[in-house]
């Protein structure tokens, strides 16, 4: 390439009188393209509404994890510099309301250092908070621990911050009751004590009861088999099923 472009220089300076070292021709038209499309994207992104983009992308990566769909996607005026309004539908605003409420919940669950002992989990259902049942009762009672009522308030915060209805949902593992002349069975036992905790949150927190289902499921819904003490342990427990009024399970 170097020797073409000096015979290029070279019948150059056959042809005129003077002739001065210098760049190819060719280096003119291209530093004028370079400018030119530099000029264009700088344009480009001068004109463009970042901020829209990156949330509509964020949002739509959400939506596709969850398995939903744009109803009636935002839309804004690409030739405005003004603040644009985007029109959310009332499914993506419930996502984002979830969302948020997930992530309280996780703050919460934090600030009592209970990581190892609750886990909240964002899906297309709504927001499930599992607490394992040693936190929360003895073995084989309904009645709750003094020590679970901090965080238990916190909760209820968060339940009254917001008009979703809530499922208490009672679990236990696959040990029959030995003898026990209340509870004779694990139906009897995760009922009471989804109840116990409905019956905390009207008579001592004023919770909605029209907003609240307690129910017992036993050991019809495990997380994992229950072929060891430490799986058994992870089964027992009691999850709170933040509902969407218009859509989930």
């Amino acid at each position: 390439m170097a020797e073409d472009d000096n015979k290029v220089v070279e019948a150059e300076c056959e042809e005129g009188e003077e002739c001065e070292e210098g760049a190819p021709a060719w280096m003119a038209t291209f530093a004028d393209m370079a400018t030119l499309l530099m000029t264009f994207f700088v344009l480009l992104l001068s004109f463009s509404t970042l901020d829209v983009i990156k949330f509509r992308e964020m949002l739509g990566s959400v939506k596709n994890a969850f398995g939903t769909q744009v109803e009636s996607p935002g839309s804004f005026d690409e030739k405005s510099t003004t603040p644009v309004t985007i029109q959310l539908s009332e499914e993506e605003n419930r996502m984002i309301d979830m969302m948020q409420m997930g992530a309280q919940i996780q703050r919460a669950i934090e600030a009592h250092s209970l990581e190892t002992d609750a886990e909240v989990t964002v899906n297309e259902e709504g927001v499930i908070l599992k607490i394992t049942g040693t936190l929360m009762f003895p073995a084989g009672s309904a009645e709750m621990n003094a020590e679970f009522e901090p965080f238990l308030e916190t909760i209820t915060k968060i339940i009254q911050e917001n008009s979703y209805p809530v499922a208490i949902e009672g679990h236990t593992d696959n040990i029959p009751m030995a003898n026990s002349p209340i509870y004779p069975s694990n139906w009897e036992l995760s009922s009471a004590r989804a109840t116990s905790v409905l019956r905390y949150l009207v008579e001592r927190r004023q919770v909605n009861p029209q907003r609240l289902m307690a129910v017992g499921y036993a050991d019809t819904r495990p997380l994992v088999a229950n072929d060891s003490p430490e799986n058994r342990a992870k089964n027992r427990r009691v999850e709170f099923h933040f509902k969407p009024e218009n859509g989930g399970s």
